[in-house]
This record gives structure tokens, C-alpha cells and sequence, in this order.
């Protein structure tokens, strides 16, 4: 296969220049993804929290949440607070105690929070010790291809799982597991968040379900 460019071709003066002309107009910064790059925080453009996941995957859900939906969140933050302003209620847990120190005052009232150590499987387990089933159950933390296996027993009839950078090959097994379970997947391909490679965010999804996929 012929190499398509390399890195120093962007020392090229026409690339240079529209590689300088982003940081007025374009893409990156109409999403806001230039200020979260040089902020290191999630952010939209009007300098709002957003979750750490692909900006085609924000795109399809705008409009498709909605007050009576439950979510369940393995990994606390940005993403907890953007969900909080248009679903029902958010239990998350978070595996790092210094960050659940510092975002857990920052939370709206319907959000639940907790500390789960990553000791004796207590992280990717706490969905089972939960009463209620969920209608989304977002996969962003640690462990993660044994939380969405653990997230399978605690989904609502109309539940979909969320996992984050399910480009990488140590999530595979999900796919199976989903598979297996007669999940279909939609995957959201493209740019994240601060990033500057290739990411995706992935939805596990049956026929009725509560994002109308």
C-alpha cells in the first residue's frame, strides 16, 4: 500500500497555514474541541461539561434523552454532569478517591455518587447490588469488559450499554458477549474530546429500547 503523507508534511507552507487557520474557524473549533484540548475538560463550546466520548456519538444522542430514563456509570465526571441535565436519575460510581472528592460536590440532586475500590472485583460488581434496573448502563471506567458482562443482569427492557473507546482490541470480548445476548451495535467513529486519534464510542442496543435506535 503507497504511504499516504507523513510528518513532515506538515511542514509544508499550505499546511501549515490551514493547520493555523483551525484555531479560528472550523470543526474544531465550531465543537468546542480546541478549548478542550488546551483546557484538558471535556467542554462544548459555550465552555459547558460534555463527556469524554466522540463528538458523533454527542451528535446522535442530542434530542434522544429524556426525563424518564435511569442511567447507571461506571467512571464519574463531565459525562455525569451533561447526563444530569436531561435524564431522570444517575447512580456512578468512581474507582479514583481523589476525584470523587472533587466532583461529588459539584453534582446536581439526581445524581448518586459513590466510592468503589477496584479490591476484590467490588468495582465492576456494584451493579448487582443495585435494586433497580437501568436504561443505560455507560462502560467509561476500569474493567470494563467485566462491567458490561455485570451491566447484562441489570438492564430495563428498553436498556442499551454504552462502551467508550471500544476501538481497542482489549474490549473485543464485549462484542461477543453482546453479541451472544442478541444485542446489535452501533458504532460512532471519528474525533473525541481532546483527542487527536481515531476513537470510538459504541451502543449495544436491542429492538425497543429507550434511545429509538
Amino acid at each position: 500500500m503507497k504511504k499516504q503523507g507523513s510528518y513532515t508534511d506538515l511542514l509544508k507552507p499550505r499546511i501549515l497555514r490551514g493547520l493555523l487557520s483551525l484555531s479560528g474557524k472550523g470543526y474544531f473549533v465550531e465543537k468546542g474541541w480546541l478549548n478542550s484540548y488546551l483546557k484538558k475538560e471535556a467542554l462544548d463550546p459555550a465552555g459547558n461539561p460534555i463527556p469524554w466520548l466522540t463528538y458523533s456519538f454527542l451528535d446522535f444522542i442530542a434530542g434522544r434523552l429524556s426525563k424518564d430514563i435511569t442511567l447507571f456509570e461506571y467512571g464519574a465526571g463531565n459525562s455525569t454532569l451533561y447526563f444530569a441535565k436531561f435524564i431522570k436519575s444517575i447512580k456512578s460510581i468512581e474507582n479514583n478517591k481523589d476525584w470523587y472528592q472533587k466532583i461529588k460536590s459539584r453534582l446536581p440532586s439526581n445524581v448518586d455518587i459513590a466510592y468503589v475500590s477496584l479490591a476484590n472485583k467490588a468495582y465492576e460488581n456494584a451493579i448487582l447490588a443495585e435494586t433497580i434496573n437501568y436504561d443505560i448502563v455507560l462502560v467509561d471506567g476500569r474493567q470494563r469488559v467485566a462491567c458490561v458482562k455485570n451491566a447484562l443482569s441489570k438492564l430495563s427492557e428498553r436498556g442499551v450499554i454504552i462502551l467508550d473507546d471500544a476501538e481497542r482490541a482489549k474490549y473485543k470480548e464485549a462484542f461477543t458477549v453482546m453479541k451472544d445476548a442478541g444485542f446489535k451495535e452501533l458504532p460512532f467513529s471519528g474525533i473525541a474530546i481532546g483527542a487527536i486519534n481515531h476513537k470510538c464510542t459504541t451502543i449495544f442496543y436491542r429492538s425497543q429500547n429507550c434511545l429509538g435506535i
